[in-house]
């Protein structure tokens, strides 16, 4: 889980975040598998099942899960915060669920906070920190972007076979291959099930991103917003996050300097944020949004319906055992408040 600035919360928290991984991991089936004999709803699956180069991790594998009402036509993937696991998103998942939305929660590489990996005092030194850390972890080290660059960043270590790009696309594949008829394939470049358009970095059938809505917590905002620059998502929704810019003084932020670059593939219309107000790293937060066009005025995070805002907040009370409270409180089980923020979620993810 992550704290404050996207740095790990300290231990006693963590120790509680296993309990209910594994809590959450004993009520999901594997792949394949249906309750009382009928088809699956829901998928277990170890990044390793779907690209065996992947790093296998079966304590925190990726989840899935299909609608549990009338179909939406898009899928909403929940990218967790540093440090965290796949096992502590199932309030937010039930929201999507419950309003249309196939849903992921991916297991990714992110060890390293954004603030621990960009330290404050590399703003002059190595601004464009950010964009480095964040190509690594959607593409991987090395591998060059949709623009042709590549990167490398000094303590990340992120291979190809764990980048975001690579484990999303190749989970998308394998949903397809364990459950052809559960509607995964509508969200890749798929006619009557066989893939016309093959990622040629990944070797993955290519994703309909205007289908996909990303939904990421702390260091996971990050990596939505990245990927939004990248990809014509149907959504960008960044909760607790991102923390893409270095503090210049008391109570102020630079955004780093690829967030404040024009030409994005998802247009700011459709990058919604959420934040506590008690979370720390407000300056951050709030300086990404404004560099990226998610301007005011903010709206109670409790108060639907959000016409057409995009900058929600709260300020409801939350887990007082926290280290990190409020900064987790908009998304993590053990903190967030249960269906105070479902309508909140559901804007987030394009509804």
């Amino acid at each position: 889980m992550s704290g404050n600035n996207g740095r790990p919360s300290r231990r006693h928290l963590a120790v509680a975040l296993v309990l209910v991984a594994f809590a959450a991991m004993a009520c999901t089936p594997t792949t394949g598998g249906g309750g009382g004999g009928g088809p699956a709803t829901t998928w277990s699956v170890d990044p390793a099942t779907a690209d065996p180069a992947t790093t296998a991790d079966a304590l925190n594998p990726n989840l899935a899960y299909l609608p549990v009402t009338t179909e939406r036509g898009a899928l909403a993937v929940v990218l967790h915060g540093t440090g965290a696991g796949t096992g502590g998103f199932t309030e937010i998942t039930s929201a999507l669920r419950r309003d249309g939305y196939h849903v992921i929660v991916l297991r990714y590489s992110a060890s390293v906070g954004t603030v621990a990996a960009c330290p404050d005092t590399g703003a002059a030194t190595f601004p464009d920190c950010h964009r480095v850390l964040r190509s690594e972890t959607t593409f991987g080290a090395g591998v060059a972007d949709p623009d042709g660059h590549s990167y490398d960043h000094p303590v990340a270590n992120i291979a190809l076979a764990d980048s975001v790009m690579n484990r999303l696309l190749k989970l998308l594949d394998h949903l397809h291959s364990v459950a052809p008829d559960a509607g995964w394939d509508q969200f890749q470049a798929r006619s009557s099930g066989s893939c016309v358009d093959t990622n040629p970095t990944y070797g993955a059938c290519e994703a309909d991103w205007s289908k996909v809505a990303l939904l990421g917590h702390s260091q996971g905002a990050g990596v939505a917003l990245y990927m939004a620059s990248f990809v014509p998502l149907r959504a960008a929704g960044l909760l607790s996050g991102s923390f893409d810019a270095y503090l210049t003084g008391p109570g102020t932020a630079a955004a780093a300097p690829w967030t404040t670059e024009t030409g994005f593939a998802t247009p700011a219309s459709a990058i919604r944020t959420l934040r506590h107000v008690s979370d720390g790293g407000d300056e951050r937060i709030l300086a990404v949004a404004d560099a990226v066009g998610v301007s005011g005025p903010e709206v109670a995070a409790e108060t639907a319906p959000f016409a057409s805002n995009r900058l929600l907040a709260t300020t409801t009370p939350t887990c007082p055992w926290d280290s990190a409270q409020g900064h987790n409180s908009t998304a993590v089980d053990l903190c967030a408040p249960d269906w105070v923020y479902w309508d909140a979620w559901r804007l987030l993810a394009g509804s």
